[in-house]
This record gives C-alpha cells, sequence and structure tokens, in this order.
C-alpha cells in the first residue's frame, strides 16, 4: 500500500513539474520591414501600446503620455535590436517615429519606429539579425514576455520581398549576395523563399505551443482523464479539428475576437474540464467530453492566431496557406511532444506501479493541480487585459 502510495506521488510530482511553469501565454507577434542597400539598412518596426505599457508602465488612456513613452521606448528599441554585419555590429539610430492615427486595442495599436545602420565597406556577405525585446521583464512567475517577428526584406534595386521569422533569443542570418566588386543581385533569397517560409513557420508554430503553457494544460487535462490509446486519439484529434478551423478563419479574417474575451475563456476552459474530471469523472470517456473538447478548441484557435493575424497581412494568398499549413503542422508537432510521454507515463503507472482502485485518485488530484494551475492563469489573464486597457 505505501509503496503503491509513493509510486503514485511520483507520478502526480512528474505532472506537477509538467504544470510548474504552465502560468500564461505570454507572445505578442508584430511585423518588421527591412531595405537594404550596399551601404545602409533601413528597418521599420512596430511597437504595440502592450508593449509600451510593459517597457515604459504608461498610462493606455492618456495620449500626451503615450507620445512620451514612444519617445523614451527610441533607446530601448535600438538597444534590444542587434544587426551586425560578420561579427562587427553595427550602430544604429532612430530617424523617425510615427503615432498611431487613433488609440484602439493595445495589441493593434502600434507606434513606427524607423531606424538606420550604415554598412562598412565593402559591403557585407551576410547580415545577421537578434533581438531580446521584453525579456526582462516578467509576464508571470518564472514566465518572460517573448515577442516574435515577421521580417519582410527587400532589396534597394529590386521589387522582390522575402519574408522570414525572427524569435526572442534567436539569431537568424541573411545572405546579401553582394561582394566588394559587385552591386547587389536581385533578390539572393528568392528561390529558398518557400522553403524558408515552411521551415520558419514550422518552428514559430512548435515553439509556440512548447511555450503555450494555457493551451498545453488544456490538452493535459484531456488527457489525464483518459485509459486507451484510442480514447485520447480521439479527444485529441476532435481538438486539433476545432483550433484548426477557427485558426484558418481568423488568418482569413472571416471571424475575429479579442483578447480581452479570448484569454480569460482559455483560462476558464482549463479550470472547467479539470474540474469535470474530479467531479462527473464518467463524463470524461463520453460523447459530452469530445462536444467539450471541440467548444473549447475553436476558442484556442483564436489564441493560436494571436498576432499571427496582424503580422502576417501583405503576404501573397500561396504564403499565407503555407505559413498557415506550416504554422498548424509546429502546432501539432508541440501537442505531441507533450501529449505523447505524458499519456505513456500515466499508462505506465496505471500498469506497473497503481492498483485499480488508485488511478481514481491519481486522476483527481492531477486534475485538481491543474484546475489551481488554470485558476492561477485566469487570475493572470485578468489582470493583464486590465493592466493594458
Amino acid at each position: 500500500m505505501a509503496k503503491s502510495f509513493r509510486s503514485s506521488l511520483l507520478v502526480l510530482l512528474a505532472l506537477m513539474g509538467l504544470a510548474s511553469k504552465v502560468w500564461a501565454h505570454p507572445d505578442l507577434q508584430n511585423p518588421m520591414w527591412v531595405q537594404l542597400s550596399p551601404s545602409l539598412v533601413r528597418v521599420a518596426i512596430n511597437v504595440s501600446l502592450k508593449e509600451l505599457s510593459v517597457a515604459q508602465g504608461c498610462n493606455l488612456t492618456n495620449t500626451g503620455i503615450l507620445n512620451h513613452a514612444a519617445e523614451k521606448h527610441r533607446d530601448y528599441v535600438l538597444k534590444h535590436l542587434s544587426i551586425s554585419a560578420g561579427t562587427n555590429a553595427l550602430t544604429g539610430r532612430v530617424v523617425s517615429l510615427s503615432p498611431p492615427s487613433r488609440i484602439g486595442e493595445p495589441e493593434q495599436t502600434v507606434y513606427q519606429y524607423e531606424l538606420e545602420y550604415p554598412l562598412p565597406s565593402p559591403p557585407p556577405t551576410e547580415l545577421r539579425f537578434s533581438h531580446d525585446m521584453l525579456r526582462e521583464w516578467p509576464y508571470a512567475a518564472a514566465t518572460p514576455w517573448d515577442i516574435s517577428y515577421v521580417v519582410r526584406t527587400k532589396w534597394s534595386d529590386s521589387e522582390g520581398v522575402t519574408t522570414w521569422l525572427l524569435g526572442s533569443r534567436q539569431t537568424e542570418v541573411v545572405p546579401t549576395g553582394w561582394s566588394a566588386a559587385e552591386t547587389p543581385p536581385a533578390n539572393p533569397l528568392t528561390p529558398k523563399k518557400q522553403e524558408n517560409t515552411f521551415r520558419d513557420y514550422l518552428r514559430h508554430g512548435v515553439l509556440h505551443i512548447l511555450g503555450g503553457y494555457d493551451h498545453l494544460l488544456f490538452v493535459a487535462a484531456l488527457v489525464v482523464a483518459t485509459v486507451s490509446f484510442w480514447e485520447m486519439l480521439k479527444v485529441v484529434a476532435v481538438f486539433t479539428l476545432a483550433h484548426t478551423l477557427t485558426l484558418g478563419l481568423c488568418v482569413f479574417g472571416l471571424i475575429r475576437l479579442p483578447p480581452f474575451i479570448v484569454e480569460p475563456v482559455i483560462a476558464l476552459s482549463i479550470v472547467m474540464v479539470a474540474l469535470e474530471n474530479v467531479l462527473r469523472p464518467e463524463r470524461a470517456r463520453s460523447r459530452i467530453r469530445l462536444a467539450v473538447a471541440f467548444g473549447f478548441g475553436l476558442i484556442h484557435g483564436l489564441g493560436f492566431a494571436g498576432g499571427l493575424l496582424d503580422a502576417m497581412q501583405g503576404l501573397p494568398t500561396s504564403g499565407i496557406w503555407l505559413a498557415l499549413c506550416s504554422f498548424s503542422l509546429g502546432v501539432e508537432i508541440g501537442h505531441q511532444l507533450v501529449v505523447l510521454p505524458l499519456f505513456g507515463l500515466l499508462r505506465l503507472g496505471r500498469q506497473k506501479w497503481l492498483h485499480a482502485q488508485h488511478h481514481p485518485s491519481l486522476v483527481r488530484w492531477s486534475s485538481a493541480l491543474i484546475s489551481a494551475c488554470g485558476a492561477y492563469y485566469l487570475v493572470i489573464a485578468l489582470r493583464q487585459q486590465v493592466f493594458t486597457r
């Protein structure tokens, strides 16, 4: 009996380790434009009101305070966006700051900073881009903000545009195609454009999920109550179908809800499904659970979209489809990286360590823990919406 209890406790502690950092979903996604010429790199970068509120602690309802905070933010943008030619960091300056035409939703209202970085002579054969925007500011306990940029790169003598993703703590190498004796070619990255888009959005989808702790909590609440692989497969497939549907509708502009609705509802979905495991465990293996997974999956699809909608504006239709498919595939790979080990651990616990009478207790206690994490995430989501409105 004591041995079985200790084994149950080990399984529960493993679940707690998964959930210990499952507090929030601190992702922001913005567009960035880069124009390259042999003597100069020009950059235009959007900074939302939400970012200003985090970095400058400003009041989002006072235009005068906002404009002052945006001016102070010039130095921050320069410091935290890094462009280098080989191993030599370029020195840039902010040449202009464009305010928003009107104040609206914090994530959709942006100031645009235009920067210039003079290049050495001869022009470099490659440039390196990286950033660490807002990494020093916590969203929640042990969880920093995470910003990614959809970068559109254009050569000064070409109409072609190359699109790629720049995540935080990630260095992207951009070959320029230049040499000391030649002018730049039309666009050295064009042949690899689709390959880069697929790779970047696939990686972005995987990282989005592995850092999207609210979504992982919900999936854990679904999986922890399943017994067979078939049950787990059905409920995850239904959830996948639902969130893929709304993600696609969002990307093509057919449906959209503001974050102050989506984020708290996602948190509530975690609490409700986990509590159902505790209070009504018989529903966990019924058609009702499949309906619940589908319904809440529709809401989670809106959360997956997030700032991706604004960041993908301007992509051609073929590029949007490619980005959507590769991002969705990345999301599912991220899911399976968590779902399969979790299901395997639970199954091993049931077969090797737990007597049949202890399994309901494991489901109840682990679900209670997930519910508590979801409640904490709900508090954080509501606090962030109040703070940034």
